[in-house]
């Protein structure tokens, strides 16, 4: 009988399709600091955001600092969007300006409103905002900084009066955010403590969720807490 060599006939498998894998996006630069209507600020003695970027890029050379300095709103337009191109997002931003719980004086020509500040800001999508301005921590004008920047998860700043004095402990939190990537929360509550206790300022932190939807009646609480202790500036180290 005659044989027949049999060969397995190999079945070729389908090549699997690879998506194009997703482009990393780049890490947040670490921190950018906004003067306000910079030329009033430095009159007035109060161009703190200047100082403080010096200080930060010699303790944390290796960090990504930038600072913007505001006149004008078509300034502010060229400035914000340098930034964006040197270094993209930021994890924290520091603004420094006269303010109310109504607006914050961006620029030179005038007042914008919490929220509108906002949406200048959401381009670099922060996730904390330390605000170096009076009433800027009253639960009005968190509010409004939150709405349009979703990416935002706490503020800090004084729902009252802020003088330079108090404003130590906002530097104090951004150098240990700096350093250790992260904020304790005890170490940031004891710190807000002692800056009332010797300079009668006071810090307020705010979450995303302490001013949604909901929760209108305990913010407008602590608005009124912080009205009866101000008791106006103090130094009980002179």
């Amino acid at each position: 009988m005659a044989t027949h060599k049999v060969t397995a006939r190999k079945t070729a498998r389908p090549k699997q399709r690879t998506s194009p894998s997703k482009p990393r996006r780049a890490r947040r630069a670490h921190l950018l600091i906004i003067e306000c209507d910079s030329r009033k600020l430095a009159a007035d003695g109060l161009n703190l955001g200047t100082a403080f970027a010096q200080l930060a890029r010699t303790l944390f050379p290796d960090k990504r600092i930038a600072v913007v300095k505001t006149t004008s709103e078509e300034n502010l337009k060229e400035e914000l969007a340098a930034a964006f191109h040197t270094h993209g997002r930021f994890r924290s931003i520091l603004i420094v300006g006269h303010s109310d719980a109504t607006g914050l004086m961006l620029t030179a020509d005038g007042p914008r409103t919490w929220e509108s500040v906002g949406k200048w800001l959401q381009i670099f999508e922060p996730e904390f905002c330390f605000l170096a301005a009076c009433s800027a921590g009253n639960s009005e004008a968190v509010r409004g900084l939150f709405q349009p920047v979703k990416t935002l998860r706490h503020i800090y700043g004084s729902p009252v009066i802020l003088h330079k004095i108090q404003t130590t402990p906002l530097g104090i939190l951004i150098w240990m955010l700096l350093k250790d990537g992260r904020l304790d929360e005890d170490q940031s509550g004891a710190l807000r403590i002692v800056n009332y206790a010797m300079t009668g300022g006071q810090i307020y932190r705010w979450k995303r969720a302490d001013t949604g939807m909901g929760a209108e009646v305990q913010p407008k609480l602590w608005d009124g807490i912080a009205k009866v202790l101000d008791l106006g500036p103090w130094d009980l180290l002179s």
